[in-house]
């Protein structure tokens, strides 16, 4: 199996960091075996790796997305099960672990104009609204006085209904329902199921994929990209299949923790470099499979 991902090399403050960490695990090491200091034995289960894996991640990318939190809360969760033997802290992770992956969910998917992982094409397209203190999403528009307009003898410009405004104003209407409308942006959940989706748009900007015991399947394969895309994908327990042009380049900056991100395309010198589809989120217990027709 060839893999065609790119990965984003990250200079001098991940491997340094990488190095702090392997620096603090060999000294642990080196001390236990010593007997220099006295370390519980939960210290060294695969739960205290989860975290640090986590604690790496969101280092990297300055805790800006929620993949580290996601893993280090499975990590606690897991690890509680060692470190209060007393406790019937077991029957309860899985509980306490759907209540927290929900409550995220819910507060996650309730800003969606907040996130800012997806292209920043919609953001620079929007960055000359000026927006009201009272409600954000409301976009007030200043309208822009043609050079050969008639000009007040007041000196103030005319209003925004006089028709002589410029015609290069976006839209007026909400942020929120702008940035989720058509099929320029995706956004599914499958949680013990499944979601399968074709995208047609000619200016896909991006979006999120959520998948819990469930999996999704897209196809590309009639759509178009201008620039770079990014996919938030966040899955545990299921998986994510992604057809793509064969002419795309795919990048892949997703954290995998049980799990694989494979691409299964046949090696193409033919990739486009303004065409870039960005994966980026975390995968535990799953996969993400790429693939060309």
């Amino acid at each position: 199996m060839s893999d065609n991902i790119e990965y984003p090399k990250e200079p001098g403050k991940g491997k340094v960091f990488a190095g702090l960490i392997l620096l603090g695990i060999g000294i642990i090491f080196l001390f236990q075996q010593l007997d220099f200091f006295f370390f519980p034995h939960w210290l060294f289960r695969w739960p205290m790796w989860l975290i640090i894996w986590g604690i790496f991640i969101g280092a990297r990318s300055n805790f800006r997305n929620s993949s580290w939190l996601i893993m280090l809360l499975i990590g606690c969760v897991f690890l509680l099960d060692d470190a209060l033997p007393d406790y019937n802290v077991h029957a309860a992770i899985w509980p306490l672990a759907i209540i927290v992956f929900g409550i995220w969910l819910i507060v996650r998917r309730s800003h969606p104009g907040d996130q800012d992982k997806w292209s920043r094409k919609w953001e620079d397209k929007w960055n000359k609204h000026q927006y009201r203190s009272g409600n954000p999403f409301e976009p007030v528009i200043t309208p822009v006085t043609p050079v050969d307009a008639p000009q007040d003898p007041s000196g103030t410009r005319p209003s925004a209904n006089t028709g002589t405004g410029s015609t290069n104003i976006p839209p007026t209407g909400s942020y929120k329902s702008a940035f989720l409308k058509g099929d320029d942006y995706l956004d599914t959940v499958s949680v013990f199921g499944g979601v399968n989706k074709t995208i047609l748009s000619k200016n896909f900007k991006g979006g999120e994929i959520v998948n819990i015991f469930g999996g999704a399947e897209l196809d590309f394969t009639q759509a178009d990209i201008q620039g770079r895309v990014v996919i938030d994908i966040t899955q545990i327990f299921g998986g994510t299949k992604i057809i793509v042009p064969s002419n795309w380049q795919v990048v892949s900056d997703m954290a995998a923790v049980f799990g694989s991100v494979d691409d299964k395309r046949i090696k193409s010198t033919g990739a486009d470099g303004s065409k870039v589809l960005v994966l980026k989120g975390v995968s535990i217990f799953a996969g993400v499979d790429v693939r060309s027709y």
